[in-house]
């Protein structure tokens, strides 16, 4: 599975109100949590056997994006940070050490 990677507002206006779940992960490149937990997310089997719209977004190169996330789902930024979207709302999300691939794939199970 490789990531998509989201970088523009513009782009993904109204995007995330689709049928599929859309999972964000927030990542800085500067810190070193954030690449560890990257690293474990992309080694577990829900990633490797991903379906779906899996997003990766820097939040160094775009905070504006980081940013109207946070505002448009009323959650705060962080960073590491996993969201789950769905039908254009904020289902699921968890920071740092608490991202945990087994509980993303119960949501993910549990969205209909």
């Amino acid at each position: 599975m490789s990531w998509n990677q989201l970088s523009s507002k513009e782009s993904v206006d109204g995007f995330f109100s689709g049928d599929m779940p859309h999972i964000v992960f927030k990542h800085s490149p500067r810190c070193g949590i954030s690449s560890m937990v990257l690293r474990r997310f992309e080694a577990s089997e829900l990633f490797k056997n991903a379906k779906g719209n899996y997003w990766l977004l820097h939040v160094i190169e775009n905070r504006g994006m980081s940013n109207a996330l946070a505002t448009d789902f009323n959650v705060r930024h962080e960073s590491p940070q996993v969201l789950i979207l769905f039908k254009g709302e904020l289902m699921y999300h968890a920071a740092h050490s608490a991202i945990d691939a087994n509980e993303i794939e119960i949501v993910l199970n549990g969205l209909k």
